[in-house]
This record gives structure tokens, C-alpha cells and sequence, in this order.
């Protein structure tokens, strides 16, 4: 094997492994930032704090207080057990017409404090195809 085979050779093995070291990288910080989806059992079993938890906005417990900037409301998850939520940040804009919530955070103390919500609203489309039927 002349000198020059020799080299392209080992530029071959050196770019795989840089290529490979660049894709386990890659899937080490995607799994390490992955949050679960999970209920409030799985929230305390966890101790981490960035768990999503999906579940029924119950309405009639909102509290906004403005003033410190934080939103508690209790949530029913899916296997219904009821927890308080306490969001920091402003109050989502279609927190009234919001039905489910995704809150994504941790439990401290009882409480699931969340740095962020996702408002499942329904569709205004549906509303109007439940009007229409006959």
C-alpha cells in the first residue's frame, strides 16, 4: 500500500469518527433536554422539574395575582388526581377560553410550580359544526 492510500485511508477513519462523535452529541443532548409527559404521582416520583403534565383546567379556582406575577389553578391530570398549579409569568392571553392545559414543570411542597403552559383551547370550528348538525 503506496503512502497516499495510506492517508486518504486514515482522513476516512478520522472524518467517521468526528461524524459519529458529532451525532452522539447530538442525540445525548436531545435526550438529556426531553421532557416526559407524565401525571402529578410521576411529577413527585421524579423530583425533576421539567415534567409535562396534561389535564383539565378547573375554571372556577383561578387566581391571578398580578401584583407578584403568578397564576394558581388547580388541574385535574388523567388519572384524575388534582393538584394546585402555581405558574410564574404573565397569565396566558387565552387562559379564558383554555379547557386543557399542558403545565410543564415540577412538584415542590404539594404544589406543581410550572415555568410554562401550553392552553388547549377548542376549535371555534367545532363549536359551529355542533350548531349545525341536525
Amino acid at each position: 500500500m503506496n503512502s497516499s492510500n495510506r492517508r486518504s485511508g486514515q482522513l476516512h477513519v478520522v472524518t467517521a469518527i468526528i461524524v459519529l462523535a458529532g451525532l452522539a452529541a447530538i442525540i445525548f443532548a436531545f435526550v438529556s433536554n426531553a421532557s416526559p409527559y407524565g401525571t402529578f404521582a410521576d411529577a413527585r416520583r421524579s423530583g425533576g422539574n421539567s415534567i409535562h403534565v396534561a389535564g383539565e383546567l378547573l375554571k372556577e379556582t383561578l387566581d391571578i395575582d398580578a401584583r407578584h406575577g403568578i397564576l394558581r389553578f388547580a388541574m385535574k391530570d388523567e388519572k384524575g388526581e388534582q393538584m394546585t398549579v402555581e405558574y410564574t409569568g404573565a397569565p396566558p392571553s387565552s387562559l379564558s377560553e383554555a379547557t386543557r392545559v399542558v403545565a410543564i414543570g415540577g412538584v415542590k411542597n404539594g404544589v406543581f410550580h410550572s415555568d410554562k403552559l401550553l392552553l388547549k383551547c377548542p376549535s371555534r370550528y367545532e363549536a359551529k359544526a355542533k350548531t349545525v348538525k341536525r
